[in-house]
């Protein structure tokens, strides 16, 4: 799961540059590889729903496997599914961390990291936001399994 994440983003940002979100590395990609940001997306949300053993975690990284399902975001329809996906997967994600997993300090990391972000690179906000709340997600649920 967190290997996946790194190689993907590590891969994207050597490859591509850091794109406005990481959804938006779909479209850096040539078309024959946009498969790999759903592979992505999948390998991350699906072991997470399971690792997480938390309904809420679940439901975050069922979120995520939207995200990867509807990932051409220019698409009208698309873009509503994979942005309710989004937000879905993040908040309940970090809901997950305060309630279920006790961590709230983890959420509140990713919070007071959000404008730091902003203020440091506002073009790529939304890569960065993304990038940290995973991390969060991620060291959350390697904590409440070790």
């Amino acid at each position: 799961m967190v290997t996946v994440f790194i190689a993907y983003v590590l891969f994207i940002m050597i490859k591509y540059g850091v794109q406005k979100s990481i959804s938006e590395s779909y479209y850096a990609l040539p078309e024959k590889q946009n498969f790999l940001f759903v592979l992505f997306t999948w390998l991350f949300a699906f072991p997470a729903m399971i690792l997480g053993n938390s309904w809420l975690m679940f439901f975050a990284g069922g979120g995520i496997v939207f995200v990867g399902a509807n990932a051409a975001t220019r698409k009208h329809p698309t873009r509503a599914i994979h942005l309710l996906g989004a937000i879905s997967g993040m908040l309940l994600g970090g809901i997950a961390m305060i309630i279920q997993y006790h961590m709230w300090y983890m959420t509140a990391g990713v919070l007071a990291l959000m404008p730091v972000t902003y203020f440091l690179d506002k073009k790529h906000f939304m890569w960065w936001w993304e990038t940290l709340t995973i991390i969060a997600i991620s060291i959350t649920i390697a904590i409440s399994i070790f």
